[in-house]
């Protein structure tokens, strides 16, 4: 599948149309889309999502849902979409009809089962003043029976790009690095669902579970009126559950969004406070925010490290009774020395008695002689294991030795300074929140005016709304989870009945045939788990030996599937387990990269990629492995979207520019729009110049 045109019209900084055109070519599958920051890099990628999936773009990415959700809700969301220059310039007649946006994207080279086609034009446009919403999807310029019976969202999620995997398609390189950073057992669940649609493995589950749906229907017939009953009022249950579930969820969504409406005009108050009461710039109020909740985070981390340095604070005061118990145990090490060097001495010199005595014959001397000699080794000996008068008192063993050591000589080095240091933190830091603290107080001040109390009444109008929709979410949540709970019991309820009951003759077949297709997909599911699982980790592996430039840093990838959870490991040479976490933000991002490649290769899903910010925290010799090894052979057609010397430098544009179809260039044109111009490749980092 390849993308061979987007047009975007009127759409956030593009103003009028704006087409780009992509050419595919095996040997030149790369695009290049660039401009500076503002100019519409994101934007071009959001466009793309948007024009899939619009209000369900929520579900692809969580940076969207909460874009949407910090926007007031998805039509606030919209009309935030809407050029501003076009929105200023329309005609009477033209706002008269509606003003709206739209976003397109003709793709080719598509394969879908029993539709013959060259070309799908997915088309969405958004009206502005009803907030009406179309979407179109045309095969070779005509309207399908097929995308009409399913519906075009549908269409696109089960034949285009299932939004639950378009992530890995469309990406920011900087921050993929969420996918080396997934701790919570939700978020691997939900990368797990994405790696199951990824890897084919869901559409044999939806079979398995449809089959087991159909069991259901067929065992409802039964022969006993006592199960057939059940099995009813079960089933009426479980539907009345189903609906219940279905109305919490659409009131938890609506309460959501009214939620982020109230929000949107308490801070709207808000603004309109700090404009009468002419003190600070609503920039300055947010930044003086940030900075409030980064003072508050930091004193509790420094009263933290104080309290924990108080514990030592008794054997501070009592270092002079501390050092002597330090002399104390250092004696008594000695004589343990000693003691143990005296009975090794002890057993040597037997040995020599006993060897002198047994060669005396032999070397010919006299006993006396003998004697002699062996008293002069002793007397040489020992005469530095003098024994000492000194009592054994604390008997400490070798850790609590350790333990003490390590105590005291913090104590005597450290300590001090350490709390010194945290106790000017400490002053600093509150001298700051003080600072803060009345820049804000300041920011609402004049409350004897009376436009200030009648914002200020409304504001506090906003509040209570804003509690009480808090609250009656949480109510809606709780009755939703225990809602939940009850639906698992009653499946469990009739999981159990249903294998208790006899089946009638005329869907007994039915019944063990869809049995036996149960059992096998069990055995067929958890077959290719592992041989997905088998090839995700060397497809991994491979990747990282090629992006990273560490000799056998990682040695071994291991892909861990549990029921609904899957999760990946990295080990070294020994096997020790490597910490994620301890990796460097280039490196996760590198251990994502690879991810995201060995998972794209292994999907065979056939789709352009799309790459933000590209060769971000990289050092040079990793963007080189990146440049040559990653964009160049993960998908038939690559899009990136640098900013010039950042995310992409000359030198590293050279290793690339052979794989370069065609390149674009986002140009401002004021402060309202932006527009897409055409140029050489070789011009990327000359766009003015002229090719002679």
């Amino acid at each position: 599948m390849l993308i061979d045109q987007v047009i975007l019209n009127n759409y956030r900084v593009y103003h009028g149309l704006n087409t780009v055109l992509f050419d595919y070519d095996h040997e030149k599958n790369i695009t290049i889309i660039s401009g500076n920051n503002g100019y519409g890099k994101t934007s071009f990628l959001t466009s793309l999502i948007w024009c899939l999936y619009g209000k369900l773009m929520a579900d692809v990415d969580d940076k969207y849902k909460k874009e949407i959700f910090e926007s007031g809700g998805y039509l606030k969301y919209c009309e935030k979409s809407l050029n501003r220059n076009h929105l200023h310039t329309a005609g009477k007649e033209e706002v008269k009809s509606g003003l709206f946006f739209s976003v397109s994207i003709v793709l080719s080279n598509i394969f879908i089962p029993a539709i013959p086609c060259d070309r799908i034009q997915i088309t969405r446009k958004h009206h502005i003043k009803t907030g009406q919403e179309t979407l179109d999807v045309l095969l070779d310029h005509r309207v399908n029976e097929l995308t009409k019976e399913l519906g075009p969202e549908i269409f696109i999620n089960d034949f285009i790009l299932p939004r639950e995997i378009a992530k890995f398609f469309f990406f920011d390189a900087e921050k993929i690095v969420s996918l080396a950073e997934m701790r919570s057992v939700e978020e691997k669940r939900q990368l797990s669902r994405a790696y199951s649609e990824v890897l084919g493995i869901k559409k044999y589950e939806d079979l398995k579970n449809n089959l087991e749906k159909i069991r259901l229907k067929l065992r409802k017939n039964t022969e006993l009126e006592k199960d057939r009953n059940k099995l009813a009022e079960l089933d009426t249950a479980i539907g009345k559950s189903e609906k219940l579930y279905e109305y919490y969820e659409g009131k938890i969504n609506s309460l959501t969004e009214d939620l982020a409406r109230k929000k949107l005009d308490s801070d709207k108050c808000q603004e309109r406070l700090i404009r009468e009461g002419s003190t600070i710039t609503i920039e300055e109020l947010k930044e003086l925010r940030q900075l409030q909740a980064n003072t508050q985070e930091e004193s509790k981390m420094i009263k933290e490290q104080v309290a924990d340095l108080m514990d030592f604070a008794p054997f501070a005061l009592a270092f002079n009774k501390l050092n002597a118990v330090y002399e104390q145990l250092q004696l008594e090490a000695e004589m343990h020395e000693q003691e143990l060097s005296k009975i090794f001495l002890d057993t040597k010199l037997h040995k020599i008695r006993n060897e002198l005595a047994r060669q005396q014959p032999e070397l010919k001397i006299k006993k006396e002689v003998a004697d002699q000699v062996f008293a002069l080794i002793q007397n040489t000996l020992l005469e530095t294991s003098a024994n000492t008068n000194s009592k054994s008192l604390l008997n400490f063993s070798s850790d609590e030795w350790s333990n003490f050591v390590a105590i005291r000589d913090n104590l005597k080095q450290s300590y001090s300074k350490r709390l010194k240091d945290l106790s000017q933190s400490l002053k600093i830091n509150q001298s700051t929140n003080s600072i803060i603290n009345n820049k804000l107080r300041d920011a609402e001040t004049k409350e004897n005016d009376i436009v200030i109390r009648e914002i200020r009444k409304e504001k506090m109008g906003h509040e209570k709304e804003i509690a009480r929709i808090e609250d009656e979410l949480i109510s809606n949540k709780a009755k939703l989870i225990n809602l939940n709970n009850e639906r698992g019991q009653q499946r469990k309820l009739m999981t159990e009945l249903t294998k208790r009951v006899v089946v009638e003759e005329t869907d007994r077949l039915k019944d063990e045939y869809a049995s036996r297709l149960i059992s096998e997909l069990s055995i067929f599911i958890q077959s290719l788990k592992e041989q997905k699982k088998n090839s995700l980790e060397e497809k991994i592996l491979a990747a990282l030996h090629k992006l990273m430039h560490k000799a056998d840093f990682i040695h071994k990838v291991e892909v861990l599937v549990n029921e609904d959870l899957i999760d990946i490991e990295l080990l070294d040479q020994k096997g020790n387990l490597i910490n994620k976490d301890g990796l460097s933000k280039g490196e996760q991002q590198l251990y994502a990269t690879a991810l995201l490649k060995a998972l794209v290769e292994e999907s065979n899903i056939r789709f352009p990629l799309f790459v933000d910010s590209p060769l971000q925290k990289l050092d040079k010799q990793h963007a080189r492995n990146i440049v040559t090894e990653f964009y160049p052979t993960i998908s038939e057609q690559v899009v990136l979207f640098p900013l010039l010397e950042k995310e992409l430098s000359n030198d590293e544009y050279s290793w690339l520019i052979k794989r370069v179809n065609k390149v674009y260039l986002i140009e401002h044109l004021d402060k309202n729009g932006s527009q897409i111009r055409a140029i050489e490749p070789e011009m990327l980092f000359h766009p003015d110049q002229v090719i002679s």
